[in-house]
C-alpha cells in the first residue's frame, strides 16, 4: 500500500491516530505530562500546536501517523508525532521516506537550520529510527519528565 503525506490534516486524522496509539508512546505522554493517557487530549493537544503539521494516510484514506514541528526560537523546531502500530510495521519505509522529505523541506525553505527530538530514554527502538532520520544522540536529560524520567535529545541540523 502506498502512503502519501499531507499537510494541514483535520483533527479527526490526529483523533484516530491517538486512539490507536502504541504503549510506547502513550507511556512517553504521560511521561511528559504528568496525566494519564487521553486519546481526545493528545489530539486536540497535537492538533493545536502552532506549525506545521501533516498525515501520513495509506491510498485507502487510513491515517497512519500525524505529526508536526513546534517553533522553540527562530530556525529552530522540536518535532511531535503520534503513530498506529501500522506505521511502523507495513509502512515504516513510506513513514520514513516522507518524514525525511519533510526534513529536508524544512531545511531547503529557510525554516530550519536545526531540527530536534525529545525521546524517553527507555524508547530506543525509536532511538534507532532517529539515526535513521539522519539525526544524532545528543545526550541524556536527567530527570527531564514530569515523572522524573529521563529523557534523550536527537538533533540534524542543515549544516
Amino acid at each position: 500500500m502506498i502512503v502519501n503525506a499531507y499537510s494541514n490534516p483535520f483533527l479527526l486524522d490526529f483523533l484516530i491516530v491517538a486512539e490507536r496509539a502504541p504503549q510506547d508512546e502513550r507511556d512517553q505522554l504521560e511521561a511528559f505530562t504528568g496525566q494519564p493517557y487521553n486519546a481526545e487530549s493528545a489530539a486536540v493537544g497535537a492538533w493545536s500546536q502552532p506549525g506545521p503539521r501533516w498525515v501520513f494516510k495509506t491510498n485507502a484514506g487510513q491515517p497512519l501517523s500525524v505529526a508536526g514541528y513546534v517553533q522553540q526560537r527562530p530556525g529552530v523546531w522540536r518535532d511531535y508525532m503520534i503513530n498506529t502500530p501500522e506505521a511502523f510495521g507495513d509502512h515504516w519505509f513510506s513513514v520514513t521516506r516522507h518524514a525525511i522529505r519533510i526534513m529536508n523541506a524544512m531545511f531547503l525553505s529557510g525554516q530550519a537550520h536545526r531540527l530536534e527530538c525529545v525521546s524517553l530514554a527507555s524508547r530506543t527502538k525509536a532511538h534507532k529510527w532517529y539515526g535513521v532520520l539522519g539525526m544524532n544522540f545528543e545526550g541524556i536529560m536527567r530527570g527531564y519528565c514530569a515523572d522524573g524520567q529521563d529523557a534523550v535529545m536527537y538533533a540534524k541540523c542543515k549544516h
